[in-house]
């Protein structure tokens, strides 16, 4: 039997039991199989037993052989012991004894190397005067290698000779033949380095690099490169038309990443133990900063030339995003096969000089960008100017105003989208500040709009086209603010959504784009402020703009309302002056009591009674512009604040609400300016008043006040009056008094 599955940590006797029993044997005779399995496992254990009690006894049988070994092997420790200590007493004396003789060793020692470096030093001291003397022979037969060996071996004399008199003479002497030696091998290296001869640049760079002038060698490549990147920059430049797509940059971009591409490998077997991607951004930046003419101006004049400038512009800095992609692709990263613990200490070095490969991409259209306003602004209002809206009929005027109210929104996602592409949202401020000035001049076609209708209610009785044309007025209001309302929407999303992704420090990598590279610090301010406004305190993008809008919304409701209300206030401008008012108390020409409305109070009544006609198609006609209008417009001029929802009242319902209210104030007031009335006259004057109270109810007006509140006051006797006075306002009260000649209330 297995013994090895008892012995397992995670054995268990019901799994084991159900395993076994799974067997073919098993399931023919399961007591029979039981009972031999129970007989298989006495004999296991008993042999356990049998084999753990002989273990026992050979372990109790070998216990004093292993003590006799213990003992044995503790007695030679001690003489270990004993023995080592004797060791070191003998090295202390030995110690002791030669300490002496040791110094007197070191010393001669120390004696021997002297001499040894002073043998050395006049050796080379005669090598350097020896090697001075040739050197002038080698000089003269311009073999460069031959040369530079020679100036290697002055080196190491030199090296030697630290402690001579006369070694800052030498170390002239020196410096001076390596400039003699650079001047006859720079034609050479400037030939290798621009056909990118790599045997021969190779050979250069280990020359100049063994006498110490890795930085000339540096130099000598990058003037190379930069000659002749800025020959094709200027030959761009000067061949190019700058009014076209600014193909003249992309392939002054293209050439400039071809080469530091291609250039790294080349690099970093010349330039051994340097940094090829320091050295290759480097020259980007220093390329960039060099540019004749410089890139920013050429930028100038070419906008100057543009028909949209923002576009060329997105186009530039597209360019220019594409071309330090491609560089961050080549140089961003560290190269194995080129990086070891040397070039790791250039980190910072190479993060400034990529860093100024992106300033001098982007500072050359911070000019340009500072700008973003007044060009976004003139293309904004090129688009309104080009609808020509406002017309000599004012029908069609406003049908204009209002189809161009549905491209608002269209025209602001398509200057956030310029403002993204060219600064990343960084200029949303600029933005919103140009939107705004285009909003406002569009709303003031509205505000020229209300100006006209009001210059027609004197015939709107006559041609009820005029009642037409408010309605669109008020329509058009509402579309507006509508419109400024999505804009606000649109603009708030982008923006929002744009701050979270700037980067205010290139800590991650020295290519990201960062707002100090295109905005003056003035513009930064004004982009931190606004997302303080909108992202941290919720604050509205447009705010002056739907405020502008609101304003002109509400002096368009009152424009219309008031050419709509013209015929009554119209009616009611001759009411003091009728003759009944100023016939004297007796007189025959007083007005006779009578019991219905006079001429003028009818015509107001007939006036009132066709507005539900004229505005049943709002009844049919679902607008929720007009809506808007009238909800901004009770809101505005309501005191509590309360807006009007399309639930509690439709817009024709309201429109007949508001004549009817100015129809009972414009009433009050010209009641009021009747100097004197009489008792007949108070009699007819409720009478009209009635009449007309009666008209709004038809009409649905819910409150008549404060004509109520006057008709209240003239039927009150006069020793009632003081009693129903209370709780009116006291100016109607001090005027009612005047009229009908009450005393004053001692």
């Amino acid at each position: 039997m297995d013994l090895h599955t008892f012995s397992q940590d995670n054995f268990d006797p019901k799994d084991w039991i159900n395993n076994v029993f799974r067997s073919q044997e098993a399931q023919q005779n399961r007591d029979q199989y039981a009972s031999s399995l129970v007989m298989r496992l006495q004999l296991a254990i008993q042999e356990v037993n049998n084999a753990l009690e002989e273990t026992s006894q050979q372990v109790v049988g070998s216990l004093p052989r292993v003590l006799r070994d213990i003992e044995s092997l503790g007695h030679e420790v001690a003489v270990l012991k004993n023995q080592m200590n004797s060791v070191r007493q003998d090295i202390e004396k030995v110690e002791h004894n030669t300490a002496a003789s040791m110094q007197t060793l070191v010393k001669l020692d120390t004696l021997k190397g002297r001499l040894v470096a002073s043998s050395q030093a006049l050796r080379e001291a005669d090598n350097w005067t020896t090697l001075s003397t040739d050197i002038e022979e080698v000089m003269e037969g311009g073999d460069i290698e031959a040369i530079g060996g020679k100036l290697v071996a002055l080196q190491n004399c030199l090296g030697i000779l630290t402690h001579v008199p006369d070694y800052e003479e030498r170390v002239a002497h020196l410096e001076g033949l390596k400039v003699r030696l650079e001047a006859l091998a720079s034609p050479h290296i400037v030939a290798a380095f621009t056909h990118h001869n790599l045997d021969e640049s190779v050979k250069y760079a280990r020359l100049l690099r063994s006498l110490g002038r890795v930085s000339q060698l540096e130099s000598y490549y990058h003037k190379c490169e930069m000659g002749q990147l800025g020959a094709a920059w200027r030959g761009g430049v000067e061949g190019a038309q700058l009014s076209a797509t600014p193909t003249w940059l992309t392939s002054f971009y293209d050439r400039l990443s071809l080469l530091t591409s291609q250039q790294v490998r080349w690099c970093g077997q010349v330039f051994e133990g340097s940094d090829p991607n320091l050295l290759l951004s480097r020259l980007a930046a220093s390329t960039l900063a060099s540019l004749d003419p410089p890139m920013n101006q050429v930028i100038a004049a070419a906008i100057k030339q543009q028909e949209e400038p923002l576009l060329f512009l997105v186009t530039v800095k597209s360019t220019g995003d594409q071309f330090l992609k491609d560089l961050e692709g080549t140089l961003g990263s560290p190269k194995t096969a080129h990086r070891n613990a040397t070039y790791m200490s250039n980190e910072d070095a190479l993060y400034e000089s990529e860093r100024m490969v992106v300033s001098g991409v982007l500072k050359p259209l911070q000019e340009q960008v500072a700008k973003l306003q007044e060009y976004e602004e003139a293309q904004l209002l090129s688009h309104l100017i080009s609808a020509d809206i406002v017309k000599s009929d004012m029908t069609e005027t406003l049908r204009r105003f209002r189809e161009y109210c549905s491209k608002l929104t269209t025209q602001a996602e398509s200057a956030s989208q310029r403002c993204l592409q060219l600064t990343n949202g960084w200029c949303f401020p600029s933005m919103v500040a140009a939107l705004t000035s285009y909003i406002e001049q569009f709303a003031g076609r509205l505000a020229q709009a209300a100006r006209h209708v009001e210059k027609q209610k004197a015939s709107i009785t006559d041609d009820w086209t005029v009642f037409t044309t408010c309605l669109n007025l008020i329509q058009a209001a509402g579309e507006l603010v509508m419109a400024v309302d999505s804009c606000e929407h649109t603009l708030a999303t982008l923006f929002t959504s744009a701050a979270a992704r700037i980067t205010w420090e290139a800590t991650a990598s020295p290519f990201t784009p960062t707002p100090d590279l295109l905005l003056t610090p003035a513009t930064i301010t004004l982009l931190r402020d606004m997302i303080t406004k909108v992202v941290d305190e919720d604050g509205r993008v447009l705010e002056r703009s739907m405020t502008e809008c609101l304003n002109q919304c509400q002096n368009s409701v009152e424009a219309a309302l008031q050419t709509i209300t013209s015929p009554v206030s119209s009616q009611l401008a001759v009411l003091p002056d009728l003759p009944a008012w100023q016939a004297n108390p007796g007189s025959s020409s007083q007005l006779s009591a009578s019991f219905s409305p006079q001429e003028y109070i009818t015509q107001i009544g007939q006036y009132l009674m066709t507005l539900p006609q004229h505005l049943e198609p709002l009844l049919v006609n679902h607008t929720p512009a007009l809506n808007r209008a009238l909800q901004e417009s009770n809101t505005a001029s309501s005191s509590s604040g309360r807006i009007v929802s399309e639930s509690e009242i439709s817009a024709a319902d309201f429109l007949i609400s508001s004549v009817g209210q100015n129809t009972c104030r414009m009433y009050t007031e010209a009641v009021l300016r009747i100097p004197q009335i009489t008792t007949t006259m108070v009699t007819q004057l409720t009478t009209d008043i009635d009449y007309i109270c009666n008209i709004l109810e038809d009409l649905g007006v819910s409150s008549c006040e404060p004509l109520d509140k006057l008709n209240t006051l003239l039927k009150a006797s006069p020793e009632q009056y003081w009693k129903v006075a209370p709780g009116n306002n006291p100016r109607l009260i001090a005027a009612v008094r005047q009229m009908r000649n009450i005393p004053v209330q001692s």
